[in-house]
């Protein structure tokens, strides 16, 4: 116990660092013009989660003998994984569930971005976004090559530090799987302060969406690959889709 106190100060204390830093480097990115510019400051922030997040969760784990949890749920898990295996729906209807939103999004997507091409021919396209994100998207094909690296390290760095660290290092400190994840999820929210009121919210629900991801499949590379896949909806294929989709039509 007293392990797992010293190592949630020590995960913590960067994560303080980070949040403090975070909306300045976000202004400062907003300032920026060239795309080169734009892919440098993707790549440090690449690389900066992938240390603070990926890399801190693992070396974690593995002091404190725990890295069984990539590929098993840990004991304090098991009962509140359990109540929503008993009371959930199947794993056939879950998976129907996940195609069939995955394939409206993308259907939504087009159908969006066409609507908006024909109502504005010649003016750039406005996603509609929640928070302050919009300086996020990526604007040419570079760009978005390193939106999918960002989405793919974030998909796998943060839902190992906020989904499986924070909470069971949470869990075996507390006693309890429900308020560990709880907080872990207002931690994850609080971590796209600069993204204003409305990301952190948002952040937050996704993060307890995220959370029953985890404990209805079992495993956390089911929440790696949907936080991934949400993040390359937004960074890339949205994106991806507006410039396809925009291109100007031969006479």
């Amino acid at each position: 116990m007293a392990l797992a106190a010293i190592l949630l100060i020590l995960c913590l204390l960067p994560f303080a660092w980070f949040l403090r830093n975070d909306p300045a480097d976000y202004r400062a990115f907003k300032a920026l013009t060239r795309t080169e510019d734009r892919q440098r400051r993707f790549r440090i922030w690449t690389l900066k989660s992938f240390l603070l997040f990926g890399c801190v969760s693992l070396i974690s784990l593995a002091i404190l003998g725990r890295l069984s949890a990539l590929v098993s749920l840990p004991p304090e898990f098991l009962r509140l994984a359990t109540f929503f295996h008993d009371h959930g729906p199947s794993q056939a209807g879950m998976t129907g569930f996940l195609i069939g939103t995955t394939s409206a999004i993308v259907f939504g997507l087009i159908i969006g971005i066409l609507a908006a091409r024909r109502k504005k021919k010649k003016q750039a396209l406005k996603p509609v976004t929640i928070g302050d994100i919009a300086p996020l998207l990526p604007r040419n094909w570079p760009e978005i090559a390193h939106g999918a690296l960002l989405s793919v390290n974030a998909g796998f760095s943060e839902e190992l530090y906020f989904r499986l660290l924070l909470p069971l290092l949470f869990a075996i400190l507390i006693g309890h799987a429900v308020p560990a994840f709880v907080l872990a999820a207002i931690i994850f929210g609080l971590a796209h302060f600069y993204q204003g009121i409305a990301g952190v919210i948002a952040t937050t629900i996704l993060g307890i969406l995220l959370t029953l991801t985890y404990l209805f499949t079992g495993t956390i590379w089911a929440a790696v690959g949907a936080h991934a896949f949400l993040d390359l909806i937004g960074l890339v294929i949205r994106p991806s889709l507006a410039r396809i989709f925009a291109r100007p039509q031969p006479a």
